[in-house]
């Protein structure tokens, strides 16, 4: 389970690391947009369009890093003032909600994107840009955060097996 858990962790770190260059990508694009529409009087038009495409791709493809970095909000202040047994058992059930619905939305997405594919959509701009590209992050981007949240019941599940052994132990 180690080794999984390192793979999906390397491959969300990637993820992470990708939604960080689209932030990057989207504010040169920018940059290139008013560059050629105030000075060259001459729009691309195009960076409305591909700057939404970029601001899905930042949500989902950063959702697995996030969780994985614990940056999602926590409200604790509850499971703080429990013993530390009672509040492993809290996140393992959270973990769990989290996951079905991680799952869910992972399938769901599955499907759609395979339904954007059969019916070869496009955006309706004048670029018409084919959606199956754009949509591809909603499902991956779901798929890693279910992975990520998978291995984090696993961890959680042993820190309290651990936890269990050292007081056994008289720890």
């Amino acid at each position: 389970m180690k080794r999984i858990g390192l793979v999906v962790e390397t491959i969300s770190n990637l993820a992470g690391h990708v939604s960080g260059w689209i932030i990057i990508l989207i504010i040169t694009l920018t940059m290139v947009e008013v560059v050629t529409r105030y000075v060259f009087r001459q729009p691309l038009i195009l960076c409305d369009e591909f700057g939404g495409y970029s601001l899905f791709a930042i949500c989902f493809l950063g959702l697995s890093y996030c969780a994985r970095e614990n940056g999602h909000i926590r409200i604790t202040f509850v499971v703080e003032r429990m013993p530390s047994q009672v509040g492993n058992w809290i996140r393992v059930i959270t973990l769990l909600l989290a996951l079905l619905y991680a799952g869910v939305a992972s399938k769901v997405s599955w499907d759609f994107l395979a339904a954007s594919f059969q019916r070869n959509m496009r955006s309706n701009s004048w670029l018409m840009t084919p959606l199956k590209w754009p949509q591809m992050v909603l499902p991956v981007g779901f798929t890693l955060f279910a992975l990520v949240l998978l291995v984090q019941v696993f961890q959680t599940i042993r820190k309290i097996k651990e936890d269990q052994r050292i007081e056994e132990l008289g720890g």
